[in-house]
């Protein structure tokens, strides 16, 4: 599902940025500089390597390009999951294990906490075990994706400080090129600072919103998995579907909690 308000915030963020520069001057080309933007960038990600191991640092900058997809974890698809075990209650009670993997859409069937859910139930375990089973599973979810997190988080914090370094990489040449014209000081200066600028641009548009979506996005994830943990055992323990909607509506906010059913049995 597309996230729209990242698109907005992304767009917003970039189109402050350029009103700012368009409205301040007319020298538009001195704030584009392929070399200094490669060197932010690119001490960046060989600093982040340094830190992580590559596979770690590929995902999470897969993950910030994911930023504008959100999972879906809203109160709509949370009510449709607490529905969805109302429904499952009366076919596992009716048809056992088989008539629930049957009902399951092809969107449920690609859902790897689901998928599990509904094996642990098949494979005979007790309530108890398929709680500690779904939670560890979720537990290790959440530890790997705080990783990615973690990743971003440190991208945002080296980035402005490669900018600094290219600022002084920058101050140096241009010293040792003034040969005592002082009119080039200003705009040597200028040219300088780009990498500066664009290290604290990375690290507050680029990275450090990224790490926070990340992990909202876990923290939202996790939420949803707990929901559907107490759902499968439940499910295993054979709850009737009200007994099951009264439980799982404490998942949800009071405006979208599922109204009360009346078995048909």
């Amino acid at each position: 599902m597309f996230s729209f308000s990242t698109l907005i915030g992304f767009i917003a963020g970039i189109s402050l940025f350029v009103f700012a520069v368009a409205s301040s001057t007319d020298n538009h080309q001195i704030f584009v500089s392929l070399s200094s933007f490669a060197l932010v960038l690119g001490s960046t990600v060989a600093a982040s390597l340094i830190s992580y191991s590559t596979k770690d640092v590929l995902i999470a900058v897969r993950c910030m390009a994911a930023t504008f997809f959100h999972a879906p974890t809203s109160q709509q698809h949370l009510n449709t999951l607490v529905a969805r075990f109302v429904e499952w209650s009366t076919v596992y009670r009716s048809g056992g294990i088989a008539a629930l993997e049957s009902s399951l859409t092809e969107k449920e069937q690609k859902d790897d906490f689901i998928r599990n859910g509904i094996e642990l139930m098949g494979s005979g375990y007790k309530n108890s075990d398929i709680r500690m089973m779904l939670t560890d599973e979720s537990d290790a979810s959440w530890q790997r994706h705080t990783l990615e997190a973690k990743v971003l988080n440190t991208m945002a914090v080296y980035a402005p400080g490669f900018g600094m370094v290219g600022t002084i990489i920058g101050l140096i040449i241009m010293l040792d090129n003034m040969n005592g014209d002082m009119a080039a000081l200003g705009k040597g200066l200028a040219l300088a600072l780009i990498t500066t600028l664009y290290g604290v641009v990375l690290s507050n548009l680029f990275f450090k919103p990224a790490a926070n979506q990340v992990t909202e996005k876990q923290e939202t994830w996790y939420f949803r998995n707990q929901l559907v943990t107490e759902g499968f055992v439940l499910l295993a323990e054979k709850r009737d579907p009200m007994f099951i909607q009264d439980r799982l509506n404490a998942y949800l906010h009071p405006t979208s909690r599922l109204r009360p059913v009346v078995e048909d049995f």
